[in-house]
């Protein structure tokens, strides 16, 4: 049976939640050998997700993704109870081979998606667990919505996203606090990073008494480039060696810490059973 994993901000802004995602998700597919997949916000098909990993001229015309692939045609399925694990597959698209897919998003109008999708939501994630070891979504900011509690409740591990920035936190903290309360696994995760700053993470934690688990993704802008047009596997891959002092360094160790954390969550780090691969 997978484990799910979703990437929420209790903030909007400033936590990266999107990024922090894409980058975690693409160096799992690169580094180790769980099958994963991606749902991104299943809810609006040309998201910045889906974006991450599609040169920017692929997202120009909605007849280049088809109808027979997406979240709109696994509903259909599932309605119709014709939706097995092993049929999965068919309808997302790989990213790399036998190691990342994607599910592309919804061509409905969101509240139209959301009216005819959230009582399937339990349902769809569960086949996606039979199918896959991990399932990674993007659960947005804010915890208001009906579907956005939904997607939480569905969390094995939840991710939560924030940013640097004090203000933003003395909001935040009250709303980890009350998933805290759900007993679920949680681990912090600090986006757009500035290392300068004298607002360190270990001192955030210390000044808000946290003793969660949490990981800093310090802001790259060649990152972020990579991301809004559709190279973030090709960043991440050229940059997985670079030496100690390259300026992608301190990015691509903190990216690698918080893929590494997951996989320890999902209980996949047997070599043999979605472990890291063998890099010599």
């Amino acid at each position: 049976m997978g484990f799910t994993v979703v990437f929420w901000s209790p903030v909007s802004g400033q936590a990266g939640t999107t990024s922090n995602l894409i980058a975690a998700a693409a160096l799992l597919g690169l580094e180790y050998s769980s099958r994963l997949l991606l749902l991104g916000h299943l809810q609006s098909e040309y998201a910045a997700f889906e974006r991450g990993f599609y040169p920017r001229r692929s997202w120009t015309n909605k007849a280049d993704v088809s109808s027979d692939v997406g979240i709109d045609a696994l509903l259909r399925l599932l309605q119709n109870r014709k939706l097995e694990p092993k049929l999965l597959r068919n309808y997302t698209l790989p990213l790399l081979a036998e190691r990342l897919d994607i599910l592309p998003g919804s061509n409905k109008p969101d509240a139209s998606f959301v009216s005819s999708a959230q009582d399937w939501l339990g349902s769809l994630l569960e086949l996606t667990k039979r199918a896959y070891d991990l399932v990674l979504l993007d659960g947005g900011s804010g915890n208001e919505s009906a579907w956005t509690r939904s997607l939480l409740h569905q969390a094995d591990l939840l991710v939560v996203c924030l940013p640097q920035n004090i203000l933003k936190l003395e909001q935040a903290f009250p709303l980890v606090e009350a998933q805290l309360l759900s007993n679920r696994k949680l681990l912090l995760v600090f986006g757009q990073v500035d290392p300068r700053s004298s607002l360190t993470i270990k001192n955030i934690m210390r000044q808000f008494y946290r003793r969660e688990p949490a990981y800093p993704i310090v802001h790259n802008t060649g990152w972020l480039d990579a991301a809004q047009q559709g190279d973030a596997i090709h960043f991440l891959f050229r940059n997985r060696k670079v030496p100690r002092d390259h300026e992608n360094n301190l990015f691509m160790q903190q990216v690698r810490a918080l893929a590494q954390a997951i996989i320890q969550y999902a209980g996949l780090s047997n070599p043999h059973f979605g472990g890291k691969e063998d890099d010599g």
